[in-house]
């Protein structure tokens, strides 16, 4: 690939991450804000959890997701100058969003846990809003949200970055080589 095309898949490929990103970016939904909100949180708190897991979320799915591997990293690039202006206006903001995306990735990283994986996610959303032990159906709702805001993300990627198209009659595993 020449200079040229390369240069030209590069910046489709940022227009494309650039793209996915505006989705994660998103207000969270006034329903979700009320709700997490109505557990005793202070308005500015919960959003700023939600925010937190739609980005994180958002990530992982670009992560675990995406066609190409580099597509999370071109998502986590777009994410950097965000983070930065927010940082900068919020001093700890920063800090709290390096905190809140390694607790969602260690979240992951447990093995051996009977909880499944998009509930181990809502006990860290929960968690940085301050509900350090859920009861039951808080616990149950922020896993819906979590679930709900995974099958967004994966259908932004799907829209945005295409999806998998193999021929019926040939195992993935002969397509290489």
């Amino acid at each position: 690939m020449g200079i040229w095309a390369e240069w030209r898949a590069q910046r489709e490929r940022s227009r494309r991450a650039s793209t996915y990103l505006g989705q994660l970016l998103r207000t969270p939904e006034r329903a979700d804000v009320a709700w997490l909100a109505s557990l005793d949180v202070w308005e500015p708190v919960a959003i700023r959890e939600l925010t937190f897991a739609k980005r994180a979320i958002g990530l992982i799915v670009a992560e675990r997701d995406a066609l190409d591997d580099r597509t999370a990293s071109d998502v986590a690039h777009q994410l950097a100058p965000v983070l930065s202006r927010e940082a900068s206006a919020t001093v700890d903001l920063g800090r709290e969003w390096g905190e809140r995306w390694r607790a969602y990735t260690a979240a992951l990283a447990v093995r051996g846990n009977v909880e499944s994986p998009a509930t181990r996610l809502a006990r860290v959303l929960l968690s940085g809003a301050g509900i350090a032990e859920p009861s039951a159906e808080p616990l149950a709702r922020a896993t819906h949200f979590v679930n709900e805001t995974r099958a967004a993300a994966n259908g932004a990627l799907r829209d945005v970055f295409g999806v998998a198209s193999l021929p019926d009659d040939i195992r993935p595993s002969a397509l290489r080589g």
